[in-house]
């Protein structure tokens, strides 16, 4: 057997290892295992002066790099309309409800189906941009300013969520998601930093516009996704398929995601997520409601700024009591700065 074939055999079972572990949350083997068809791959290509487009050695990050480069979007990013509370929210429905009502009554032989929503967490982290050809990750971009972001794949590819690969290879998708660091990894790398990282989203955004990837790495960074922004054919009828579709491809989409036909049920989900949102192992600072089906979006369209049929529900920022322990005093050269010991609890 020739080293490449064994070199693509490795590639491809380690990336299956890398799914179920990272995305799936269901480990196939163990560490040591997985560890040893690693080193195997690893000496492969040192050996053979080659690497694989896919290859999770790609993942521990390349040399420092010497900036961020602009990046256009294929489609534009939207900003969210927010409600701050549930009036707010009500008032939304309202206006969707109108516009649709309207449409109806303009088109008796093609109305719209009843609203139907589905509710998804909002993410405190980084959004994402990914740009797929034929099935390959061929650009990975911040948000910007919604037309134009930052280049950003060489730190996207350290997080192992993250496909390089996916099944479908018709043409150009761009799928749009958020870099988060998962609470417990921040807590675990604070135990041993020599900096310790003060929140995981400021850690998440931090690593991701970091010029040195190797540092992103070390921050074992998650992504989960929620969107496909742009495609080359019009692909889903409704968010449920768009979701699935996404998860067909190896995409991390978190499984809180609800349904509902009547608003009411909305409402109810929000509560619930507030009741659940301290037991979460990431940054949420609210909930997206959108619209479910895919014609009813396009018909409402947009705002300069927003999509008519998404909206986000904005939660109370968490507070924490905090006990000022000591106040360290320095002079330096433009005056007094200080520095505080605290301890939250």
């Amino acid at each position: 057997m020739d080293s490449m074939h064994t070199m693509e055999q490795l590639v491809a079972e380690l990336n299956k290892y890398n799914y179920h572990y990272y995305t799936m949350d269901t480990p196939l083997v163990s560490d040591k295992e997985y560890d040893l068809l690693y080193d195997q791959l690893v000496q492969l290509e040192k050996d053979s002066g080659i690497m694989l487009p896919d290859s999770p050695t790609q993942r521990v990050g390349g040399e420092l790099l010497r900036g961020f480069e602009p990046h256009r979007h294929l489609s534009p990013l939207w900003s969210l309309d927010k409600a701050q509370n549930i009036d707010q929210l009500r008032n939304w429905n309202n206006r969707v409800i109108k516009l649709v009502t309207d449409y109806n009554s303009k088109n008796p032989d093609n109305p719209l189906p009843n609203p139907c929503y589905a509710v998804e967490l909002k993410f405190d982290g980084l959004t994402l941009n990914l740009t797929y050809q034929d099935g390959r990750l061929v650009q990975a971009a911040t948000r910007g300013n919604g037309v134009v972001g930052e280049g950003i794949l060489a730190q996207v590819k350290t997080i192992k969520s993250v496909p390089l690969t996916i099944p479908f290879s018709e043409g150009t998708i761009e799928v749009q998601g958020e870099g988060i660091m998962n609470l417990s990894v921040l807590s675990n790398y604070n135990l041993t930093a020599a900096e310790p990282l003060k929140n995981a989203r400021n850690a998440a955004a931090g690593a991701l516009r970091n010029l040195n990837p190797k540092a992103t790495a070390s921050r074992r960074l998650s992504a989960y996704f929620y969107n496909v922004g742009y495609s080359d054919a019009n692909m889903f009828a409704n968010h449920r398929e768009m979701m699935d579709f996404l998860r067909k491809n190896q995409f991390k989409v978190n499984p809180f995601i609800t349904y509902f036909e009547n608003f009411d049920d909305v409402t109810e989900e929000l509560a619930k997520i507030v009741e659940s949102r301290s037991g979460l192992d990431y940054l949420i600072d609210g909930a997206v409601i959108k619209v479910v089906d895919m014609e009813t979006r396009g018909v409402l369209g947009y705002t300069d700024k927003f999509p008519r049929w998404a909206v986000a529900y904005k939660f109370e920022a968490e507070e924490t009591t905090t006990v000022l322990e000591s106040v360290s005093w320095e002079v330096g050269r433009t005056g007094n700065k200080y520095i505080l010991t605290n301890k939250s609890y």
